[in-house]
């Protein structure tokens, strides 16, 4: 694969790139979903640029044995630790992993392929999962009603 600056925007997209091939397809509607979330000011990244480090990164899985075409685009899990060691600034994974799961859900469901994908990616960079914000059951059921003391 080809090499790109540690912390580059290209090393970035090419992440959000192999998460959004993983289900075996990009569709128009996760791109917009990118653009709409902000892609280019959190990746310093437009629309062609993105779908350019796509099409490289298509050519370069395509002459090695790292990709298995099924019914989805699986990468091998050493290949997605490798991509993942490009990025090493917290913020910028942070950024990454918002723009995976922002294209990923834009289709309205998270295929199998896009969520092994990012739980590898949370793996190698060691992030928690991250629990839904508007679910509070969670929360919930951590707390403890306290009955109200008299003034």
């Amino acid at each position: 694969m080809r090499h790109y600056r540690s912390d580059s925007p290209e090393a970035a997209a090419r992440i959000v790139a192999a998460c959004l091939l993983s289900d075996g397809h990009v569709g128009v509607d996760e791109v917009e979903a990118l653009e709409r979330y902000g892609m280019e000011a959190r990746l310093k990244m437009n629309r062609g640029q993105l779908l350019a480090v796509m099409q490289q990164m298509c050519e370069d899985l395509t002459t090695t044995a790292y990709l298995n075409w099924g019914d989805t685009c699986r990468l091998d899990p050493t290949v997605i630790v490798c991509l993942a060691q490009d990025i090493t600034d917290w913020r910028m994974r942070r950024e990454v992993i918002a723009l995976c799961e922002e294209g990923a859900y834009a289709d309205g469901h998270l295929s199998e392929g896009e969520a092994a994908f990012i739980q590898m990616l949370r793996a190698a960079w060691q992030m928690p999962e991250a629990y839904d914000t508007h679910d509070t059951r969670p929360l919930r059921r951590k707390l403890k009603l306290v009955p109200m003391q008299p003034h």
